[in-house]
């Protein structure tokens, strides 16, 4: 049995008509029509899935993903299809609605998505590459405590059109551990909503995100170091560390999708620089890594 959608959301530049409640999301001025729809459904384990299986290609146009908390349904760009657990908490269900699902919809629907948090610098988008515990939302956090908007965090939408690559802001919050609101004074709202479950929740962003997408300048990998530095990639390295770094490509096993992939981050590689940036993990010395970038950026001018 499905569930209609009631709720109208705003994310990624999308309308999204969603059957569940996502206050992480704000409410969607547009009265009529909808970019995504998602509905809650009864959704079948596939029978050839493997038990360790938790993405699964089902036909050209649609993805399964397989969690313990709910089966969804990823199809054409625009339908999510949730299948939860009874026993999974909502503010499960909702990450995993605002998380994964969402970055497997912009995928199929033409984006480079990368692991990344996106940053505003002027005029133009910053990208931190790097794994899950680099420090890519602390990083953005020292941007936005700067007074510069976050445009996505943990997620990079890019378009890759004719001339420059450019992102998409995603949604207008962070999610944040306690620790760190409360040390750097972070300038976001109070969590939506807490979960007893997750120490990080999501912080409202008290800027306004950009209509347009913004042009894409630099993608920084981020790495440890000794102190903080910006460091040249070679140019045979940099596809193969945006391949890396891919959200949704590297878990789907279909040979035609990753080569389609290293040739898109090649071309992403060709068109924006891509330096790797070195830092201390100390957030005392978080102002001194966002003058640093700066300066980067502000080279190009001179």
């Amino acid at each position: 049995m499905s569930t209609e959608p009631r709720h109208r959301l705003n994310a990624f530049g999308l309308t999204v008509a969603s059957a569940f409640e996502i206050p992480e999301l704000p409410d969607s001025q547009r009265s009529e029509g909808a970019d995504v729809v998602v509905t809650r459904r009864s959704i079948d384990r596939p029978a050839d899935a493997r038990d360790d299986q938790t993405v699964y290609q089902k036909g050209d146009d649609e993805q399964l993903l397989l969690y313990e908390a709910a089966n969804i349904s990823i199809r054409e760009g625009r339908e999510i299809a949730v299948d939860p657990d009874p026993t999974a908490p909502e503010e499960v269900i909702r990450h995993v609605i605002i998380g994964p699902a969402f970055n497997y919809l912009l995928h199929q629907r033409g984006y480079l998505v990368l692991h990344a948090s996106t940053v505003a610098i002027g005029d133009t988008a910053v990208a931190f590459v790097g794994e899950s515990g680099m420090g890519k939302t602390t990083t953005a956090t020292a941007f936005l405590c700067a007074g510069h908007r976050v445009l996505s965090d943990d997620v990079a939408a890019i378009e890759l059109g004719s001339g420059t690559p450019r992102v998409q802001s995603g949604y207008p919050s962070i999610k944040l551990d306690p620790t760190i609101v409360d040390r750097l004074d972070v300038p976001v709202e109070k969590p939506h909503r807490t979960s007893r479950l997750r120490t990080r929740h999501f912080h409202g962003l008290r800027h306004e995100q950009p209509e347009s997408p913004v042009p894409l300048k630099r993608i920084y990998i981020l790495s440890d170091g000794p102190n903080e530095a910006v460091l040249p990639v070679e140019p045979r390295k940099q596809p193969p560390e945006l391949v890396r770094h891919t959200y949704t490509v590297p878990r789907i096993e279909d040979s035609e999708e990753i080569e389609s992939n290293f040739v898109r981050c090649t071309a992403l590689a060709e068109s924006v620089q891509v330096r790797r940036l070195r830092r201390e993990r100390d957030l005392g010395k978080l102002p001194q890594l966002v003058e640093l970038v700066e300066e980067d950026i502000d080279a190009d001018t001179e």
